[in-house]
């Protein structure tokens, strides 16, 4: 049997015991889920992450987004965005003025960050963007605009992506790392989701914003480099709340075609109902072991991998959750249970984190390359 962390364990608990009945509430009023986020960094998974408390590895934070999202996948979303978008290029590129000023606050949820890359029409292809950053004699001034940034609304720091176009005339990439109270940044109205409704979305705008060199993400124009690793980290956090989305749907539908009939056999005695279902528990195993794979083989910055990884997750998790509702009919349909729910959620893991479509760009890229 699996030997679960301590505190992974104490998350499982949490989420079985309280989530679901939230989950049904905050999909119905689209708010943001305050309490449950401050009860999560109440158990410290951030700071255990990030400073070796009590030791938890990767592994073990992948499990937690997967037992959040299992029960209350919008809630995983806001955690996994936080981690990735935020304390993650910190962490790993920040200079130590900014770790000192942002990352503390963001491990115990004192403050909430987003990255801002995704933009109107272009979507997330880094080469197409058109915010830029224009270098001055006293900094940069930033213009552009970005849409669907999750978190924007409750962050207080944002990281912007752009393009840079130095004094030189040289053109490249940057992060900046910038308070959301700088002039010239506005975010916009809360989007109305289909799903994942209570993860804050909205729009960010920037008009002639001026920054100084020290909000360079890591004091360094490396926006290419510290992108992809953001993505990468972001697409991986999906992939197990894909794996999530997938196993809540799975025990929501055995709990229906379980049920006792009055006509004779129930759903799961029929050798078809059981023939879907093993279906999907095998592919939650094998998208479960890729995943694992790549953590274990180090590959968590091989975009190639990643790419197959949540690319093989997202899928799982739409085929999943709409064999359950198509199992369940009538009653999967109906907004008293959270079948329907998962099929909403389900969409979102093959669109944000790039879509699907992207990353088969990314996995068949080597074979455009290498002409024969």
């Amino acid at each position: 049997m699996e030997k679960r962390h301590e505190l992974v364990q104490q998350v499982m608990n949490y989420s079985h015991k309280e989530l679901a009945k939230a989950a049904r509430y905050y999909d119905t009023v689209d708010k943001f889920p305050e309490e449950q986020m401050k009860q999560l960094f109440q158990m410290n998974i951030l700071p255990s992450l990030y400073k070796h408390l009590n030791n938890l590895n990767y592994h073990d934070y992948l499990s937690v987004i997967r037992l959040v999202s299992k029960n209350f996948p919008a809630l995983g979303s806001i955690l996994l965005t936080q981690e990735s978008h935020c304390a993650w290029p910190i962490s790993q590129f920040g200079t130590e003025e900014q770790k000192k000023q942002y990352l503390d606050k963001a491990l115990n949820g004192e403050l909430y960050g987003c990255f801002a890359l995704n933009e109107p029409i272009t979507g997330s292809e880094i080469e197409e963007m058109n915010t830029i950053a224009r270098q001055t004699e006293t900094g940069w001034v930033l213009s552009g605009n970005k849409d669907y940034i999750s978190n924007s609304p409750i962050a207080s720091v944002l990281l912007i992506a752009t393009k840079t176009m130095s004094l030189d005339g040289n053109e490249g990439y940057a992060v900046f790392v910038i308070d959301k109270k700088t002039n010239g940044i506005k975010v916009g109205e809360l989007e109305e989701k289909m799903g994942i409704k209570a993860l804050p979305v909205a729009s960010v705008t920037l008009q002639n914003v001026e920054v100084s060199d020290k909000q360079l993400l890591g004091g360094v124009t490396e926006g290419l480099i510290q992108i992809q690793s953001i993505l990468n980290r972001n697409r991986l956090a999906v992939a197990a709340q894909s794996l999530g989305i997938a196993g809540g749907a799975l025990d929501r539908g055995l709990k229906y075609v379980s049920y006792d009939r009055n006509l004779g056999k129930r759903l799961i005695d029929m050798a078809s109902t059981q023939f879907k279902l093993a279906d999907i528990e095998t592919g939650i195993y094998s998208a479960r072991s890729l995943l694992m794979q790549v953590i274990n083989s180090g590959q968590e910055q091989d975009e190639r991998m990643v790419a197959m990884t949540k690319l093989t997750a997202s899928n799982l998790a739409i085929d999943a959750t709409e064999s359950i509702i198509n199992m369940s009919g009538g009653y999967g349909y109906m907004r008293n249970n959270d079948i329907e729910r998962f099929v909403r959620d389900a969409k979102i893991t093959a669109i944000y984190g790039s879509s699907s479509d992207r990353l088969r760009r990314i996995i068949a890229k080597p074979w455009v390359d290498n002409k024969m």
